[in-house]
């Protein structure tokens, strides 16, 4: 039989590339109906985030202030142009939109987590997401973001058949107990130690007073920083010094400027108006007020290393010092008595806010202003409700040891100079410039009443001794980021303080796990034999005495330590409480959440009181 005739090669190749452009033009005329716009007169009944919905308490308590919750600005977001009909080729397209806008918005989460989270907070919190690399756990993160989003904003609950009862929560809401994210922690420090040793140690940044590096730091490392500071001499010379470094590096400077930098949009055309940043909200302070937190952060920080060095038997006459009022303070609490006798007033007491680890939105209105998103991460605290299941969640907070200071030379403005001793995830456990965003969103809880005069000496005492430990074993074990995590969170090493000087604490969540707990007694008790041993004198400003006061609070870190609470495991007996604290650490609900998982532990709690009280 005669064989056929193939085709010629260019009929195929005329067919695909009829094919290619077929294709082509349905992925234009797809990907033109992405962009999306904002409507504020959207049916808000769609909303199906209810994480981060604002407590109706809350927002009717401060009527004056211009925010919204993440839930009801995704509500207001739909395609630019989409058919009213629900066709089969309408809803066709809608899938096809949805894949597009997810693979967009992946590449826009990622970005934006990889600057807002990649550089500091990504490398110690992202791996715990089950991901062994950074840029593995912001893909995985950002790839889950991106489909809830583009559900949210192609998506009506009406009419979408995927909808599930897990829509509700917001992929920020992370199925993970504190039990988990401790384990995630511990196992990252076992894979991630460091291995350089040109970075300063955290004892060597404690000798500069801070962990800032560079020409912007107090102390250049280059001996020029004095090694008797003269508090009514020297601090307005330095803080001078600083404002100059800023103006010269920054090319402007205004001392009385409250504004926080330029918010910047995460991507127009898929987000709408949303922005990175704090929009047109004030700080608490001025820069000039900022620097000088700073400098007065520094002198703390490098007075609590003077215990240090008595610790390992240098002559106390090589310690850095402090002139206050005529004399020469050495340690921390010496100074702060000082400014006492000086006429300033100083506050002492344990406060926590929410944290929002850096990711601060607002939404740019077509004004010019901002309207602000408060918001939080939400991790389980490992309790249901015993009825339905329902989780209790916590939004992550920020809690450290409040000094604030107050009079003629340090803290004369309209607010006192705003400092917090605690661990950082910027790797020191010292005091800390704690001006914020004045929001009421961003208002702090006092976890106690204000110390007594004699108490606040001994809690700042006891910081510089809390500080030399945790450095010390955040040197010596080579721990990443001082040993944030590791040793526990920034409102643990403050927790410790106050447990000792009350016996008891309002603080939640607590995460010291039991290996470091140890290693901290350990340190303490190897500490309180150093300076035993070393026969050395300890000046209190007005002559000098035995180190007495020091052993004895040494002996109450040490008890508090070995009594800690912990919220890793909590059993019935622990719930009641866990859910006093809790409710204490979060006086007035920010988020709908956490109103809801107080009642939650409350219920669970009078159930545990009926059985076992």
């Amino acid at each position: 039989p005669p064989t056929s005739i193939p085709p010629p090669p260019l009929y195929y190749l005329y067919r695909y590339r009829t094919s290619i452009k077929t294709r082509l033009k349905e992925i234009e005329s797809n990907i033109s109906l992405v962009k999306v716009v904002r409507n504020k007169n959207a049916n808000l009944n769609a909303n199906r985030v209810t994480c981060m919905e604002l407590d109706p308490s809350f927002l009717s308590a401060n009527p004056e202030w211009n925010m919204i919750s993440l839930g009801t600005y995704l509500s207001q977001l739909e395609p630019a142009s989409s058919s009213p009909s629900p066709s089969s080729e309408t809803k066709n397209k809608s899938g096809f939109n949805r894949l597009f806008l997810q693979k967009e918005l992946e590449i826009v989460m990622g970005e934006f987590l990889l600057k807002t989270l990649g550089a500091t907070y990504g490398a110690a919190l992202l791996p715990m997401l089950g991901a062994t690399s950074v840029a593995a756990s912001i893909a995985g993160l950002s790839n889950k973001l991106s489909k809830f989003l583009a559900k949210c904003i192609l998506s009506k609950d009406d009419d979408d058949d995927d909808a599930t009862e897990e829509d509700a929560f917001d992929p920020l809401c992370l199925d993970l107990s504190l039990m988990e994210v401790v384990s995630f922690v511990n196992l990252h420090q076992k894979a991630m130690t460091p291995d350089n040793d040109s970075v300063p140690s955290p004892l060597e940044y404690l000798s500069r007073g801070e962990n800032a590096a560079g020409d912007l730091a107090y102390d250049l490392g280059d001996g020029q920083f004095p090694n008797t500071f003269d508090l009514e001499k020297d601090f307005d010379k330095y803080i001078t010094i600083m404002e100059n470094r800023i103006l010269e590096k920054e090319g402007k400077y205004n001392p009385d400027d409250r504004s926080f930098p330029p918010s910047t949009p995460i991507n127009e055309r898929l987000l709408p108006g949303l922005h990175i940043g704090k929009g047109d909200l004030k700080c608490t302070h001025t820069k000039r007020e900022g620097i000088e937190h700073r400098l007065l952060c520094v002198l703390l920080n490098k007075l609590c290393r003077n215990y240090y060095k008595l610790s390992c038997g240098e002559p106390m006459e090589d310690c850095f010092k402090v002139v206050c009022n005529g004399k020469e303070c050495v340690f921390p609490e010496e100074l702060i008595k000082g400014l006492e006798d000086t006429g300033h007033t100083v506050e002492v007491c344990p406060r926590v806010i929410i944290s929002n680890f850096g990711m601060q939105f607002c939404v740019k209105e077509e004004d010019g202003s901002f309207t602000t998103i408060p918001t939080s991460i939400f991790l389980r605290t490992g309790i249901e409700r015993s009825s339905d299941g329902k989780p209790a969640y916590f939004a992550a907070p920020h809690g450290g040891m409040d000094v604030n200071i107050s009079g003629p030379l340090v803290g004369k403005g309209t607010r006192p100079a705003w400092l917090q001793f605690y661990v950082s995830i910027g790797g020191l456990t010292c005091f800390h410039p704690d001006e914020d965003q004045d929001a009421p969103w961003a208002a702090k809880t006092s976890l106690a009443d204000i110390y007594s005069s004699e108490d606040a000496i001994r809690a700042i005492r006891m910081c510089a001794i809390v500080s030399i430990t945790f450095n010390r074993i955040a040197t010596e074990f080579n721990l990443p980021f001082g040993g944030y995590g590791i040793l526990g969170m920034c409102n643990d090493s403050s927790t410790l303080i106050d447990f000792a000087l009350r016996g008891q604490t309002n603080s939640y969540p607590l995460l010291s796990t039991g290996r470091y707990l140890n290693h901290i007694v350990s340190y303490l008790i190897k500490y309180k034999e150093e300076l035993s041993s070393s026969g050395k004198l300890v000046g209190d400003g007005s002559g000098s005495k035995v180190v007495g006061p020091v052993i004895n609070d040494i002996l109450c870190l040490i008890k508090s330590t070995s009594q800690l609470p912990s919220d890793l495991h909590i059993s019935p007996a622990t719930l009641i409480g866990m859910s006093s604290r809790y409710e204490k650490s979060y006086g007035g609900s920010v988020f709908q959440s956490t109103a809801d998982a107080k009642a939650i532990l409350r219920e669970m709690a009078d159930t545990a009181r009926e059985y076992l009280e």
